[in-house]
């Protein structure tokens, strides 16, 4: 084994997830030290498979703080919203869950960015949106060296890059959310830097009896050195960069929401039993790079990381009786339970208790990932061949305890003595993954093959229940191929077909299977005289997995258990087009984008796991919170300094469970930003930013309990300034 490693150092084998890419239209960078997947939007029109860039522009036109604002215009991507101002995002690709991400392969600067990826894959930590310069969206063949889980496919945040010249900017707001961000960069000899701090605060929407605000503060500091060896040293081009950030959240969230008739009645209303409620976060990241250049044909880089994070989430767990709440919230099972947790009418009895748990768990991520990226011709054919390894540990310690509460005149008292510890478990997993690929050039033609190994040993350990100690070791294999054919220089077709996987977590019974599928896309792309792209996509799941976790409302006694479901299928089609019209002086850029979806099991099953709901599961049920039909349009107007834009999601309905037997749909709706802006100097710009122009009152979840909405209409004016 000792051999096997060292001859893969030698190769510089690297999980070459991504390949480092200088920004060669931008003058203003310097020796980049960001790493892209795509790198730009000519180079996603060509790519082999389905691939998808949002450049800076984009990204600076709203302004989002939310990333599902962001990725929703992508089709195929399905943003389940939770808490309104996508504080812990869930995103879905073609079809997979969204429920925390945890289906897909989330990367900052090519680097995995989730807690623990292997040990515990659902994403309470996420990227704050406004560090991001650009963003990279892959899915079938493309995702193919994305791992661990790549079922759905793998989104990828890239950061500021360093420039060559110093400049600052401030970006300020001000509104229902407020932000400030400052940051320096530059190049000075051999040396360049970035430094940015980042600051989203928010009193909250929603609202409390007891008038406490409802929102979040939430810091970001990053902090980029590079040094230029090859200019140093008068040889091989070469850098070596240090990357460290460290990021904090308080947030008075909840997962409780309300009954369908409080919901009706004030959507934005929270209950008494959630008062206490929130969620605070520390995370830190370090991460030391090392590329050089041997040839114009060969490029080595090596990365190692190191990531930890920290998170105590006190919440309202359930009532002591055991109730199940569904039924109160939703059927209505108990008019007495349901004003107690309203804070409506007093305790009398323990049974009639609050279980207020505070779910705390550490994380840590780390590992070391290499790439070697190699190009040479062969005859009429040019290879752009990449080989990678990455050796990478994680862990997630979980320490989750619990304590009693009373109402008493509207308000909730601790009762003294009732702490107790629910869960201790420890996972663990480690992790080498090999990656090879061929990109094929030839005359119009492009292949590229790819093939992923994932070996992967887990172990629980259970302080509180030995019975569930045990470690699991699993090998897998997953290839896939794509094709780009040029017919013209702005007409492609691109097609292809690959293995999805999901890896099995630590500590499951040795009957759970991994999710596997079979995915094939086809379709065509359109440059001039306007952007048009057409894919259709079938996943063909040979098992598909649920996960029982407390945010779908599952308690400490099953959570993070996991469950075969058999197969299923995903298929539909997605579609995007943009084109910016012009009239003398002014722009009128459009962009649309449409996804179909059809997501359902195709064999009869019984289910034990909330995610689907508990029941008889029947060949045609729904895969839950996957909406079968979902548009995105942009429409704007742009006129010498003056520009303005309108930003629409439509998402249909979408069932909240599999199970027929109290199934419920959630009904469709649509959401319209507004944004305007005006260019003072060519360094400056001031903005007035509207999200839910029209105040639309609509419903996200019913889960874990009862219904939850999408934040109101929210106004800020803001300015960005360069200098």
């Amino acid at each position: 084994m000792q051999k096997f490693i060292s001859l893969i150092f030698i190769f510089s084998a690297v999980q070459a997830q991504v390949s480092q890419t200088t920004i060669q239209d931008n003058s203003d960078v310097a020796v980049d030290d960001t790493i892209y997947v795509i790198g730009s939007k000519q180079k996603a029109f060509s790519s082999p498979g389905s691939a998808h860039f949002i450049d800076d522009q984009a990204l600076e036109k709203f302004d989002y703080t939310d990333i599902g604002r962001v990725l929703d215009k992508v089709p195929g991507v399905y943003i389940q919203e939770e808490d309104g101002v996508g504080l812990r995002p869930n995103i879905g690709l073609r079809g997979a869950h969204p429920h925390r991400s945890k289906k897909v392969t989330l990367m900052e600067d090519g680097i995995l960015i989730g807690p623990a990826p292997y040990s515990a894959p659902a994403a309470y930590y996420f990227p704050t949106p406004t560090k991001a310069s650009n963003m990279e969206v892959f899915k079938g063949p493309s995702a193919v060296k994305y791992g661990p889980n790549s079922i759905g496919g793998a989104v990828n945040i890239v950061t500021r890059p360093i420039l060559k010249k110093t400049e600052s900017e401030l970006n300020l707001s001000y509104g229902k959310i407020q932000k400030a961000m400052l940051s320096n960069s530059g190049t000075k000899g051999n040396t360049g830097w970035r430094i940015e701090t980042h600051r989203l605060q928010s009193e909250g929407f929603k609202e409390l009896p007891n008038g406490a605000d409802t929102g979040f503060e939430k810091n970001d500091i990053l902090a980029k050195y590079q040094f230029d060896l090859g200019k140093a040293l008068g040889g091989k081009s070469q850098t070596v960069a240090l990357k460290a950030s460290y990021a904090d959240e308080n947030s008075r969230e909840t997962y409780l929401g309300t009954s369908l008739v409080d919901f009706d009645a004030n959507a934005y209303n929270r209950y008494t039993a959630s008062s206490n409620d929130e969620m605070d976060w520390k995370h830190y990241q370090l991460q030391l790079k090392h590329s050089v250049k041997l040839n114009s044909n060969i490029s080595l880089n090596t990365t190692a990381y190191h990531h930890k994070f920290q998170r105590d989430w006190f919440k309202f767990n359930k009532l002591k009786s055991g109730s199940d709440m569904t039924d109160i919230l939703l059927n209505g099972s108990s008019a007495r339970e349901l004003a107690i947790i309203k804070g409506e009418v007093d305790t009398a009895t323990d049974d009639e208790r609050l279980v207020l748990g505070n779910n705390g768990r550490k994380y840590f991520s780390q590992g070391v990932q290499l790439q070697s990226m190699i190009t040479f011709d062969h005859g009429d054919f040019y290879h752009n061949f990449s080989l990678g390894a990455r050796f990478h540990r994680d862990q997630v310690k979980r320490n989750h305890t619990t304590k009693e509460a009373e109402v008493i005149g509207g308000k909730l008292s601790y009762v003294a003595g009732s702490d107790a510890t629910t869960n201790t478990t420890k996972d663990t997993s480690r992790a080498i993954t090999l990656f090879a690929e061929d990109e094929v050039n030839y005359n119009d033609l492009t292949i590229s093959a790819g093939a992923r190994l994932e070996m992967v040993k887990t172990k629980r350990e259970e302080s509180l229940d030995s019975a569930m100690n045990g470690e699991n070791e699993d090998n897998i294999f997953i290839p896939g191929i794509g094709f780009n054919y040029m017919l013209t220089n702005d007409f492609v077709f691109v097609g292809g077909v690959n293995k999805g996987i999901t890896l099995v977590g630590p500590g499951q019974d040795d009957s759970i299977e991994p999710e596997e599928s079979v995915n094939y896309e086809l379709g065509f792309r359109l440059k001039a005289p306007i952007f048009l792209e057409v894919i259709g996509f079938y996943s063909d799941y040979k098992n598909i997995k649920g996960t029982c976790t407390f945010s779908s409302g599952c308690d400490d006694s099953n959570l993070d258990a996991e469950y075969n479901g058999g197969e299923a299928e995903i298929f539909g089609l997605e579609s995007a087009a943009s084109h910016t019209f012009k009239a003398g002086k002014f722009h009128f850029p459009v962009e649309l984008s449409y996804t179909r979806t059809v997501a359902r099991f195709t064999q009869n099953t019984t289910s034990d796991n909330k995610e689907w709901g508990v029941g008889e599961i029947k060949d045609g049920d729904p895969l839950p919170y996957v909406p079968q039909d979902q548009v995105s349009a942009k429409v704007g107007l742009d006129f010498q300094n003056y520009s303005t834009s309108f930003n629409t999601i439509w998402k249909g309905k979408m069932a909240d469970q599999s199970v027929k037997d109290g199934r419920r749909i959630l009904p469709s709706y649509a959401v319209v930003d507004w944004v305007g802006s005006y260019k003072y100097s060519k360094k400056g710009k001031a903005y007035l930013k509207v999200d839910n122009i029209f105040d639309n009152t609509y419903l996200v979840s019913l889960r874990p309990y009862g219904a939850r909405p999408g934040k109101p209409r929210m106004l800020s004016v803001g300015l960005t300034q360069k200098f």
